[in-house]
């Protein structure tokens, strides 16, 4: 078994403009939209805190400072709650800073993951870190970083989620060649959303990330027109001199970047809230 260092810091990139949701996105910023009452962040903060992660990084655009503030003591609202009795959800206002240290991150442009992930060297340094990306809201009993990590700890390099996808998803989703091994898929090629017909499989990449620090020497610096920087094609890069492992991630996910995914997030939320609740 590779020995490697905790994984200690989590970057959530959320500057991303949320097209696929307007007009709502053009004063609330994507990362807040709600999935029943809860922000789309709040489940990918409460993920990394529930691995013991400590340092949480969230990389915002501009005017998307409500992000900032959901994560800032509310002095008045515990008060408010408590002189008028008016808590019909049971609503406890928490205080992430008592778990974990969340720092903001300003990306000035909406320059794709792979660019924001580049912003977050100067912060996290040579220390390995998760990736979570907040649309991809998963629910389930376990932690998709969880079962990231135990790959890892094994093997070491990059780790990356996957999930099994259909053929209409492919050609919009990053999709892995492999060869799976007993506890692993070992991850050969990457390919960004590829024709159907040049598809190696029918995996793709999911959301969460445990990336070397060796990645940041493999993104680009390159900003051309403001095209965005791509992470797949860094981690393409950055495999032929650290292995890239991959693991399909357990329980049920929803892509909450467009309408159809947000209600049945919502709604399968709101139906089994009483357990899933337990977990926030």
């Amino acid at each position: 078994m590779i020995s490697n260092s905790k994984i200690n810091w989590a970057v959530i990139p959320c500057a991303g403009l949320g097209t696929r949701l307007l007009p709502v996105t053009k004063t609330v910023p994507k990362a807040m939209i709600p999935v029943a009452n809860y922000p789309i962040i709040h489940f990918a903060v409460k993920e990394a805190m529930s691995v013991g992660i400590e340092n949480i990084l969230i990389i915002i655009g501009e005017g998307m400072d409500s992000i900032r503030d959901y994560f800032s003591e509310n002095t008045k609202l515990p008060k408010f709650i408590s002189n008028n009795g008016k808590n019909e959800n049971k609503y406890i206002d928490e205080t992430f800073s008592d778990s974990a240290n969340i720092r903001f991150l300003l990306q000035d442009k909406p320059l794709g993951v792979g660019h924001a992930i580049k912003l977050a060297k100067r912060i996290i340094n040579e220390s390995s870190f998760a990736v979570i990306l907040p649309d991809d809201v998963i629910f389930t009993k376990g932690n998709p970083i969880s079962q990231l990590m135990k790959i890892y700890n094994q093997f070491g390099g990059h780790v990356i989620g996957l999930n099994k996808i259909k053929k209409s998803e492919v050609e919009h989703k990053g999709v892995v060649e492999f060869i799976k091994e007993e506890n692993r898929y070992k991850i050969t090629n990457l390919i960004e959303k590829p024709k159907l017909s040049d598809a190696p499989s029918k995996i793709g990449i999911l959301g969460r990330y445990i990336l070397n620090p060796n990645i940041f020497d493999y993104i680009s610096d390159n900003v051309e027109n403001d095209q965005e920087i791509n992470l797949t094609e860094a981690l393409l890069r950055a495999g032929e001199v650290s292995e890239i492992s991959g693991e399909i991630l357990e329980g049920f996910h929803f892509d909450t970047g467009n309408i159809e995914g947000l209600i049945k997030a919502s709604s399968f939320f709101l139906k089994n809230h009483k357990i899933l609740e337990k977990n926030l």
